[in-house]
C-alpha cells in the first residue's frame, strides 16, 4: 500500500483545474440571465444519503483532481479514449445546457444530459489522468448526483 501511495503527491494540476472550469463554464449566464422555466433552480437532494455523496463525491473529486498529481511525469496523451469520452461529455452537457436555456426542461435532458454527464465527465478526466482517488470519488458523485435528480424529476 505504501508503494501505491508513494506513487502520488500533494501538488497542483492544470489539466484537472481546467477540467473544473470548463464544467462550470454554463454556471455564469445561469446566474445572470436565469431560463423562465428553470426546474433546477430550487433543486435539492432527493434524500439524505444522495446529497451526502452527491456534494462530498463532488467536492472531493474536484479537489482530487487539482491537488493529487502523479509524481512521475508522463507525455500527455490527448488522443486517448478517456479523454476523448471526457470530451463527448462536455460537449452533451453544453448541448443540454444550451436546449434547457431554450425551453426544453424535459426530464431526460435533466438526469442525463444535465445530471449524468458531469460526473461521467470526471470520471472520465480522471482515468486519463490516471488519479485513482479521483476515480473513486467520481463514482460515489455519479451515484448521487444522477439518482437524486432521477428521482427529484422522475415523480
Amino acid at each position: 500500500m505504501r508503494r501505491y501511495l508513494e506513487q502520488f503527491k500533494i501538488g497542483f494540476s492544470i489539466f484537472g483545474f481546467l477540467a473544473f472550469v470548463l464544467q462550470e463554464l454554463p454556471y455564469i449566464p445561469w446566474l445572470l440571465w436565469p431560463p423562465l422555466d428553470n426546474p433546477l433552480q430550487n433543486n435539492n437532494p432527493a434524500n439524505i444519503i444522495l446529497g451526502i455523496l452527491e456534494q462530498a463525491g463532488g467536492i472531493l473529486t474536484v479537489a482530487l483532481l487539482i491537488l493529487i498529481v502523479r509524481k512521475t511525469k508522463g507525455k500527455v496523451n490527448f488522443i486517448n479514449i478517456y479523454i476523448q469520452l471526457a470530451v463527448f461529455c462536455l460537449l452533451l452537457y453544453y448541448a443540454s445546457w444550451v436546449l434547457y436555456f431554450l425551453g426544453f426542461t424535459n426530464v431526460w435532458l435533466i438526469v442525463i444530459g444535465l445530471s449524468a454527464a458531469v460526473p461521467l465527465y470526471y470520471l472520465f478526466i480522471s482515468l486519463w489522468l490516471k488519479n485513482d482517488f479521483a476515480i473513486i470519488t467520481s463514482i460515489l458523485f455519479f451515484i448521487g448526483h444522477t439518482g437524486s435528480n432521477f428521482l427529484n424529476y422522475m415523480r
